[in-house]
Parts: structure tokens; sequence; C-alpha cells
């Protein structure tokens, strides 16, 4: 089972590598095919450019050539005939000098179409031209001397019985040789067409293949980038958002009532990290993940909801097998190290008309509830736990709302000297009255507790009790000693101290009549920094206490290192007054604490039994509803006014 198990990762694992060998084979390929088109579009266009630069450099100067030749022929030709009908001596000469021009300007053309013609098919067709050329200069040589004979008729006749045939025949020499230029560039224009649509044929199939190579990447990644989007970067399980995507498409379907929702976490994992360091802690979670993802079958998913939590959709028929297998989980990591994981899970038994969110959140209170058992590792979803969750929920949200509006409210519940029976103190107690109605304390203060709001609603009751104690000062009230209450929470801040005398000095409050006052765990948390806050105290002359003494397991000892002035016995110590040995243990507890220099009082006292009791141990001092309740402010002032009690 093992050995198929570890095939499995493998095999997803290889078909990974596949996908990236073929991202890259076809870029390789689509790359080397595109630099070999582009070479040959490359050879292809400087060949065009260079069929196009003879076009344009060569044949089309050859007909320019051969135009300017029989334009000048033409233009000497009209020359000669107006030298041979004209008179004027001056008017001949200067005819003459017009013709010397254009002779020497029709040498130069036909030693440049010469030059141009060299080599080429068309030199043939160049000396036929040149010997019209030079018939035609000897000719009119004749005919400008016979003129100058006077023997205009000879000249005419020769002119029209020999020249004009020399310039009739180079104007044919000519019209061939442009018409077998033009063929030559026709040639040349067919090739560059045909060029033209090869490349266009070539450039085409480029673009094709580098589209097809473009979409089979795109394909290829989408479907890497899609495992990599839905996948846990640390386990390569499914991350949280993918388990949402098929939660809900399995919703759609009408499906997600045939699987059973877990709510999976690691127990006591934050050992490994401490033990062992976090990238051992890491290389464990991997495994831990992976052989919990190998025990799934085709359909169920599992994915990582952060740190060591893990969600998992199992078909409802298979769960208590899936539990067996996680129970103990083993993971190596190397070679050489190995260990063995046991697993909180939180089941939900998911119907048709829940989401993929409900089955989440039931999955989370369920494991929650593992962790406050301390008992059952694997547990079943309670509805009532989530009506409890959703009363939480409902407190943190009202919480803020209750400040601003000041829904809360102080109460004070007196402390009595059991000797005199008078009022000797108070402890500052906080209620919520919301929409009318009083919250008690024990529904709303573990909740705040746990998410650490109750260190502003603390200060909040001490700036109350500093304002109330500067007020009945002012008016004359004589004020007794409040004790009120700070949650451990507070020893996290290193301003604490300074925090609350700040409050003190902002209402003026005289700190003989204030007592902050600690639980007996509070020194089990953070034992420096109690100290600390202890002697801050008693430097500022705030008295501090220690409530619910005789709960834990170290109470001597903090006795004997933390210096408070006043111990609270827990009401526990009132549960048997009739035990002789009950009785002299705790009046050696009071003894011990009178000794050193402490304060004690006893909570929860509601009986006479009891006051004597307290009486008999030598606890003098006593808080509960046998004296008052906690009273109002307006309440407690007339019990300032009037401490006695009967």
């Amino acid at each position: 089972m093992q050995a198929k198990k570890r095939r499995k990762a493998h095999s997803n694992d290889m078909r990974r590598n596949r996908l990236s060998v073929r991202i890259a084979l076809i870029t390789i390929v689509s790359s080397v095919f595109s630099i070999l088109a582009l070479e040959v579009i490359y050879a292809y266009v400087k060949g065009m450019v260079k069929d196009y630069d003879h076009i344009i450099e060569m044949d089309y100067k050859d007909v320019e050539l051969m135009d300017s030749v029989m334009a000048d022929i033409y233009q000497h030709q009209g020359i000669v005939f107006a030298h041979m009908v004209e008179t004027d001596k001056d008017e001949r000469k200067e005819l003459m000098d017009e013709a010397a021009g254009i002779e020497r300007r029709l040498q130069d053309t036909m030693t440049e179409f010469g030059e141009s013609t060299r080599g080429t098919d068309y030199e043939k067709g160049y000396h036929e031209i040149f010997s019209d050329v030079s018939n035609y200069m000897k000719s009119v040589k004749l005919v400008v001397d016979m003129t100058k004979e006077h023997n205009e008729q000879t000249a005419n006749y020769y002119m029209r019985s020999e020249l004009i045939p020399i310039v009739r025949g180079m104007d044919q020499a000519v019209v061939e040789l442009d018409k077998l230029i033009m063929e030559d560039v026709e040639k040349v224009k067919h090739s560059i067409q045909l060029n033209s649509d090869l490349m266009r044929i070539i450039t085409r199939a480029l673009l094709t293949l580098l589209i097809l190579a473009a979409v089979f990447n795109v394909s290829y990644c989408l479907r890497i980038s899609r495992e990599m989007v839905s996948r846990d970067l640390l386990t390569n399980v499914a991350n949280f958002d993918h388990l949402i995507e098929v939660g809900e498409k399995l919703g759609r379907k009408n499906r997600l009532s045939n699987y059973d929702g877990l709510a999976i976490s690691i127990k006591d994992f934050k050992f490994v990290n401490q033990e062992y360091g976090s990238v051992i802690g890491d290389l464990v979670l991997k495994g831990y993940a992976t052989t919990l993802n190998n025990e799934l079958v085709r359909g169920e998913i599992l994915a990582r909801n952060g740190g060591d939590n893990f969600i998992a959709l199992v078909e409802k028929g298979r769960v208590k097998e899936f539990l067996r297998s996680i129970d103990r989980v083993p993971v190596e990591v190397g070679d050489k190290m190995g260990l063995t994981l046991k697993s909180r899970c939180g089941i939900y038994q998911i119907s048709e008309e829940d989401t993929i969110y409900d089955m989440i959140n039931a999955g989370m209170i369920a494991v929650d509830e593992t962790r406050a058992s301390g008992a059952d590792d694997f547990v079943w979803f309670r509805r009532e736990r989530r009506d409890e969750m959703i009363r939480q929920k409902d407190i943190l949200n009202g919480y803020h709302r209750a400040i601003d509006e000041e829904e809360f409210v102080v109460y004070y519940q007196p402390k009595v000297n059991l000797k005199t029976r008078t009022l000797c103190g108070c402890e500052a107690l906080v209620r919520w009255i919301r929409n009318g109605e009083l919250i008690p304390p024990n529904s709303f203060i573990p909740v705040l507790e746990n998410d650490g709001k109750v260190q502003e609603l603390d200060f909040y009751v001490f700036n109350r009790v500093c304002r109330d104690i500067g007020d009945w000062q002012r008016r004359g009230i004589q004020p007794v000693r409040v004790s009120s209450n700070f949650s451990k929470l507070h020893l996290h801040n290193k301003e604490f101290a300074d925090d609350v005398l700040a409050v003190v000095n902002r209402y003026g409050a005289d700190p003989y009549y204030l007592e902050a006052e600690l639980t007996e765990s509070s020194g089990y948390e953070d034992f420096d920094a109690l100290t600390h806050f202890v002697s801050e105290m008693k430097e500022a002359g705030i008295h501090t206490s220690m409530d619910d003494f005789g709960t834990g397991y170290s109470s001597l000892s903090l006795l004997r290192d933390i210096d408070m002035d006043v111990i609270k016995l827990d009401r526990t110590f009132l549960r048997d007054q009739c035990d002789a040995k009950e009785e002299r243990m705790v009046e050696n507890i009071v003894r011990m604490i009178h000794d050193l220099n402490r304060y004690v009082i006893c909570e929860g006292v509601e009986t006479e039994e009891q006051v004597e009791f307290l009486k008999r141990v030598g606890c003098t001092m006593a808080q509960g509803f046998l004296f008052d309740r906690p009273l109002t402010r307006e309440e407690f002032e007339k019990r300032l006014i009037n401490p006695y009690y009967s």
C-alpha cells in the first residue's frame, strides 16, 4: 500500500515534469524554425533588393542614357538643318557653337553609356548605337562643309539621302535595345513578385507556427499554472481557494452532501517547531500532508488552511477508515529521522442544505472543541456548539458599539471587616446592560478574554473607578479602597504600569484608594512582568492583590516571591467548615499570609456560618452576597455614607 502511494506521488511529479519538458521542447523547436525562416526571408529580401537596385541603377539608367542620346541627336540634327538654311554669318557661328556643345554632351553620354553596358547583354546594342552616332557625326561634318562652300542643294540632298537614314537606323537600334532592356526589367519584376509571394507564404507559415506554438505553450502553461495556483506551495496539496472552488462546484451539482467535511490539525505541532526548528517543521508538515493526501480516493480532496490546519472532503462511507489512517501518521524527515504524529479532527456531516462554507465553519468549531476538551482527538460537530459560536460572535460584534454607547456599567461589591461589621473596601465589577437587559459577566468576559478585547474593557472600568473616586473626594464623601481587575494579558504590555498611572493622574485619584487585582495564574504566565508591575504599583502607592488564591499549583512560591499587598482566598476554602483538617489547613494559610505582612480576604461569603468559620481561622475581611450584591454607583454612595452592617 505504501509503495502504491509513493508511486502515485511520483506519477504526479512525472506528469508535471513531462508537461514542463513539452513546453521547453515546443519553445526550442519554434524558436529554431523562426530563426531559419527569418534567415530565408532575409536571403530573399537581399536578392530582391539586389534585383531592384539593378533595375534602378542599371536598366533604367541605360534607358535614360539612350533617351538622352536620341534627344541630343534630334536636337543636333535640327541645328544642322538650321545652319544649312541660315544665310547670316553670325547666326551660323552661334548655331555651330551650340552644335559643338551638344556634341561634347553627346560624347560624355556615350562614354557613360558604354561604361554602363560593358560586360552586359546590352553591350552589343551599345556598339551599334555608337557606330550609328559615329557615322552620323561624319555625315554631319560633310553637310556642314558643303554648306560653308555654299553648296546648299548638295548638302540638302546628302542630308536627306544619308544623314536621315542614319538617324532612323540609330532610332531603330535604340528601340530594339530599349525593348531588350524592358524584357529584362519585366523578368526581374516577375522574379521579385515570385519572391514576394514566397516570402508571404513563408511569413504566414512562420506566424501560423508561432501561433500554434504559443497556443500549445499557453495551454500547457495554463494546466501547470492551474495546478500551481490551486496548490499550496509548501505541501503541494490543494489550497483553500481551490477547496472553495471544488466545494461550490459540488454544491451546484447537489453532490456536496455525498461527503463529510473534516477539519484536521497536527496535535502539539508547535513542539515540533520548538524542538527541531521551523525548517524541520516545514519538512514534517510536507510529509504529513503527503501522507494524508495519499489516503484519499478519486473525487476526495485535501486542502491546507494555513499553519498545520487542513480541510478534507471524504466520502461518507469512508470517514471511519480515513480517521483510522490519520490517527498516527508516520513521517520521514531525511534518511535518519522519523516522527509519528497524532491528529486532531473535527468532523461535520454535510446535509443537502449546507454550503462549503458551512462545512468549513462547522469543522473548525469541532476541531476547536478537541482542544478545549483535551480528551477526544476526533470530535463530531454538535449543533449547540455552533449556537455558542454565533453567540460569541454576536458579543464580539457588539462590543465596540457597547463601549462607545457606554452600555458597560461599573458596579461595586463591598468588602466588610468581620470584626467591626463595617465597609472596608470594594471590588469594581463590570455589567453589560444591552437593550435594557443585564448580561451576566460570565457570558461575555471569557469571550472578550479569548479575543484580547478584555484589556480595553479593563481600562474602561479603571477609568470609571478613578473618575468616581476623584468625584467622591471632591464632594467630601470618604472613599474606600477599590480593587479593579486586570487580565493577565496586560502583562504582555511593557507599558502596562505606565498606562495605569496615566489614568490615575488624569482623574487626580488618590493612589491610596486604588488596588490592582490580578489572578493567581498571572504569575505562571509571566513571572518577571508581574513582579515588575507589582513593584511599580507599590512605588506609586497603589495596592495590588492576588485573586483566586488556592486554585493553582504554585501559590506558596508566589506568596514568597511576589510582594502583593492583599491575598484573596478563593471561595473553595469555604466548602466544608465542619471538617477539622480543612479548618486547620485554612487557619495555617491565613496565619502564613499574615506573617508575611499581607492582608487576607475571602470571597463568596453567603452565610453566617461561613463568617464564624473565617473568624475562627483568623480571616477578618470578607466579600459576598451575605453583606451585599454588586451595587450601582448611586447605591454604593449610600453605603459609603452608611458603612455599617447589622
